[in-house]
């Protein structure tokens, strides 16, 4: 322990710089949300005036969001995190930065919102709203308190008109750097997104993909060959998603066609990169016949279009070679550094990294979130 605790105390002076690509917000109390939301949207949700109605349990449709398909039979918040006044870890942000960013010194904690979003709700309407309502909830309570929160914005997948209305409506306000776009059911390299992509880039904002949808959506991806039966092979086979969009984002020429957008997996850990970039290379070298409007190597476009989350961050039996399977791939500019704060399989950056060179450490701390989220 105290061997581990000297190299921690090393490896935390010779950090230049520390941008966390995904810290969680939460709400302590869905009526937070009240001051922005319209009174139908409310009355849906069963908050406000409406949250104890006599007539809410005759409601057939009465909202239940949100539900998960998959409970963590523990707790998927650390309990070490709970507020000073008893509330949900991550729901005062005053109380982040003292946990979070002062204590690891943070440069930026970039927010990625961690109550749930309506995302692949079927009603689209709704969705809209209540995702207008959280980005401005998130950053009216988060952002403007403190310069070094930065957020992603969420919008609609499930309805791309109102996703691109949304980044038009909030997407130059400074402070916000990314799109976080939710994975549906949908392949991300079909044409249902790509004017979300647009706007994206002209935006210069990257698209964030975190996990969500996945366990609490009408229109959740699948995790490869159907539902999972527990939440341990659940959280274990949403690399499998990723893994999967990318290969649609590469095959559908999306690379090809928004050669400047960035796609950034979030939580999705990232050692399966290599197994992805070289079968689809072998596969484009003999069938690029069916996909012409591939005109590289899928795994170029891949190291010049897609980053990834460190978290959760694999642990290879010699803790070494995860590093060098990073340089086997030359992907030492593609990983961005999460701590997944305040969930339970949380990454902290003077432990995760104990074996990575300086150099390698700061193209993942600092370097390559900086670039990716344009800071």
């Amino acid at each position: 322990m105290e061997t581990i605790l000297k190299e921690s105390e090393v490896s935390k002076k010779n950090v230049k710089g520390l941008i966390d690509c995904d810290v969680h917000p939460y709400l302590d109390d869905f009526n937070e949300l009240i001051p922005y939301l319209e009174e139908g949207i409310q009355r849906h949700m069963n908050i406000g005036k409406f949250e104890k109605s006599m007539l809410e349990n005759m409601n057939a449709g009465s909202f239940t969001f949100p539900k998960a398909r998959y409970a963590n039979p523990n707790h998927v918040l650390r309990l070490d995190a709970i507020t000073p006044e008893g509330g949900v870890p991550g729901s005062d942000p005053v109380f982040t930065v003292k946990d979070l960013l002062d204590r690891h010194n943070h440069t930026f904690g970039i927010l990625n919102i961690g109550h749930g979003t309506m995302a692949g709700y079927h009603n689209v309407e709704i969705a809209a709203g209540y995702t207008s309502g959280s980005n401005d909830w998130l950053y009216d309570r988060w952002v403007e308190s403190d310069p070094r929160f930065k957020m992603t914005m969420s919008v609609t997948p499930l309805a791309p008109d109102l996703a691109v209305q949304e980044i038009r409506r909030i997407g130059h306000k400074p402070g916000i750097v990314g799109i976080n776009l939710q994975n549906i059911n949908i392949p991300l390299g079909k044409r249902h997104f790509w004017p979300i992509y647009e706007v994206a880039q002209e935006y210069n904002l990257p698209i964030v993909l975190h996990p969500d949808c996945e366990g609490t959506s009408e229109y959740a991806p699948p995790g490869a060959v159907g539902p999972a039966s527990t939440y341990a092979e659940w959280h274990t086979t949403l690399s499998l998603i990723a893994q999967r969009q990318i290969m649609s984002l590469v095959c559908e020429g999306v690379f090809e066609k928004f050669p400047n957008l960035k796609f950034n997996f979030i939580e999705y850990g990232f050692s399966w990169l290599p197994s992805v970039m070289w079968r689809l290379d072998k596969n484009w070298k003999a069938l690029r016949s069916e996909i012409p409007w591939v005109k590289e190597l899928p795994s170029e476009y891949i190291r010049r279009n897609v980053r990834l989350g460190t978290q959760p961050i694999e642990e290879s039996f010699h803790p070494k070679d995860i590093v060098e399977l990073i340089k086997m791939v030359k992907a030492e500019d593609m990983l961005l550094f999460a701590s997944d704060y305040p969930h339970w399989d949380g990454d902290e950056s003077d432990r995760a990294f104990l074996h990575f060179p300086d150099d390698l450490k700061h193209k993942i701390f600092y370097e390559n979130a900086k670039k990716s989220y344009r800071l």
